[in-house]
């Protein structure tokens, strides 16, 4: 069984962040998301350059010329990657999966590819 047999939702897949920002907020820390990589109706996952330790609560804002919002959510996995377009010298990338309370907002204002 692959991982898309296992999956409750279907995802889209998103890549780069759209006009706008999207920010983890983590503890009163704000972090920029520069990766997203899909989306479905139950959560959202993306690159970043430092690890979040699973169960975390987070939220994550989303910001552009016409709308702000703030969804909140937990951290479901994360794990450590490597983006292949990118010298190692970068440092690792890790790549976390977040179950969204309210997805529908989030999903409701990124573009979908």
């Amino acid at each position: 069984m692959n991982a898309s047999e296992k999956r409750l939702l279907p995802r889209i897949m998103l890549g780069k962040v759209p006009r706008g920002a999207v920010t983890l907020v983590l503890r009163g820390q704000r972090i920029a998301i520069d990766r997203l990589r899909d989306i479905s109706n139950s959560g959202i996952s993306f690159s970043l350059k430092q690890a979040v330790a699973v169960s975390e609560k987070i939220s994550i804002e989303y910001a552009d010329s016409h709308v702000k919002l703030e969804v909140f959510g937990r951290v479901a996995w994360c794990s450590q990657t490597h983006r292949p377009d990118e010298p190692p010298t970068q440092g690792p990338d890790y790549l976390m999966g977040v179950e969204l309370l309210s997805p529908m907002m989030l999903f409701a204002v990124l573009p979908k590819a």
